[in-house]
């Protein structure tokens, strides 16, 4: 005995129906990537720099600039979050992708639509008077009223049964793509956040060797006048004037040039907030020490670098995306069918317009090019050959990613040793300073000695201070490099 399915069960059974056809790979998160480096649980190079770099296994902060304790660096890296150009680019990027998800979203959904028509036609003298004169031919009363209206009201609609997935598919792709743009905007608060702390460090390392630059330059001013003495006592020769004129020379000719990098640092930093060249000139004019490098410098295992750096999550949302176009490209091969309809009413006047003047339609349309299989054959090839250079890519992030960390951590290691051997130097210079100081006061030694000194230890200072900032900077790129300093954007508004 056959039994029939209740009609009112066919419209909720229709979209099981429509789902249940999709072409195309489902989409499948790739397999890891450098496994046995993933699973270990620390950076292949960490237990090479950990002693020496303070570098411990543990969860790193995001809100890396903090750890500086520097309050005027930790202002620049907001106002950049809130204000640079380049973000507000990425944000508004992100938006329209979002709008274009509620689009594909919508698109899968039935079309409808509100008609309204008036029409006011005339017919030409020549028909009324063909008229007239047939009538009157014939004996018979014949007449036509030369003007006609029509007025017309009605509601229509459109779907496309989703029989292959087409729509579905070009959703999640633009979904993917979305994701894959919350991704880029995370990427460039990670860029823009290193960008802003190397810029303000190289600037305070700059300002701290002018000061260095410029006590150098008054003790070469000071033995050269001193030299030019004894040569008119005769003590010294025109050698030692030269020489002592050669040494000023040279400090004169590094100081405008540190001065032009301090001046072009802040201008980065002020475009990097949104503001014009010298707009920070005041606010960053008074000196202030270089902040100091926390004790102990927290680095994750290379799974969790993996999973935190935007960059592979981008990527990764974009294979996803490519697998979706190989489902609408596989779609050509069948039939688009539509449904159309309209229902409304028409009549002669307003009055007319009732239950006796309306009319519907309802009219599939169905659409395929049976004849385009070569080009669609193209396409999707096209499509396929996209999601493995998508898929190469990917892997090439990941790789990528682990050799940025791996570099970034030797190379920190690396400038906390030199900081350590430089500040070793300096402090062996200050001793030096200190014992010929001494032995001038007591008379033993020249002033021009003293002097001669006290460049030696500028000297030392300067190379202290450059290897400083050169260890901040390599901590600004560690951390930019296991990928920190990024939030999630809000979450996109409700449909």
């Amino acid at each position: 005995m056959i039994q029939r399915v209740p009609r009112v069960l066919v419209p909720a059974a229709l979209p099981l129906l429509l789902s249940a056809c999709m072409l195309g790979p489902d989409y499948v998160k790739p397999p890891p990537v450098a496994e046995a480096a993933q699973a270990q649980p620390q950076l292949h190079r960490a237990d090479d720099v950990a002693a020496a770099a303070g570098v411990v296994p543990a969860p790193p902060p995001q809100r890396w600039w903090e750890t500086l304790q520097d309050p005027q660096l930790d202002a620049l890296v907001e106002q950049a979050l809130q204000n640079s150009p380049n973000l507000r680019a990425a944000q508004a990027k992100l938006r329209a992708s979002r709008a274009l998800v509620q689009q594909r979203h919508a698109e899968q959904l039935p079309s409808v639509g509100a008609t309204a028509a008036y029409l006011n036609a005339r017919a030409p003298d020549a028909l009324t008077d063909g008229v007239a004169s047939i009538a009157a031919g014939t004996g018979q009363p014949l007449t036509i009223d030369p003007h006609a209206q029509l007025y017309s009201v009605g509601i229509d609609a459109s779907w496309e049964l989703d029989f292959f997935g087409r729509r579905r598919r070009a959703s999640e792709g633009a979904l993917a793509d979305a994701q894959a743009d919350e991704a880029e905007l995370a990427d460039t608060q990670v860029q823009l956040a290193a960008e802003v702390g190397q810029a303000y460090l190289g600037y305070r390392g700059t300002r701290e060797r002018i000061a260095i630059a410029q006590r150098n330059l008054e003790a070469a001013r000071q033995t050269l006048q001193l030299t030019r003495q004894r040569r008119e006592r005769g003590a010294d020769a025109d050698l030692q004037v030269e020489r002592a004129q050669a040494q000023l020379q040279q400090q004169e000719a590094v100081l405008p040039d540190l001065q032009a990098q301090a001046k072009e640092a802040l201008d980065q930093l002020a475009l990097m907030i949104g503001r014009e060249p010298g707009a920070l000139d005041a606010t960053l004019a008074q000196d202030r020490p270089l902040p100091a490098l926390p004790a102990v410098v927290p680095v994750d295992d290379a799974g969790s670098l993996i999973r935190r750096r935007p960059d592979v999550r981008r990527a990764e949302r974009q294979l996803a995306s490519s697998s979706a176009q190989i489902g609408q490209a596989l779609s050509a091969y069948f039939p688009q069918v539509t449904l159309f309809g309209t229902i409304g009413m028409a009549a002669t006047s307003p009055g007319d317009l009732g239950s006796d003047a309306v009319n519907s339609v309802v009219a599939p349309f169905l659409r395929w090019s049976i004849f385009d299989f070569g080009a669609t054959r193209a396409k999707v090839e096209q499509a396929r050959a996209g999601n493995d250079a998508r898929l190469a890519a990917y892997e090439g992030t990941v790789l990528a990613a682990l050799q940025d960390a791996n570099s970034a951590l030797a190379r920190f290691g690396a400038a906390r040793q030199q900081a350590l051997a430089a500040a070793k130097a300096e402090a062996s210079a200050d001793r030096s300073a200190a014992l010929l100081q001494q032995r001038y006061a007591a008379g033993a030694s020249s002033l021009i000695d003293a002097l001669d000194v006290q460049r030696q230890q500028a000297s030392a200072q300067d190379s202290a201070v450059q290897a400083r900032t050169q260890v901040l900077l390599r901590y600004v790129a560690l951390q930019k490099s296991l990928g920190l300093g990024w939030a999630p954007p809000p979450p996109p508004a409700p449909r």
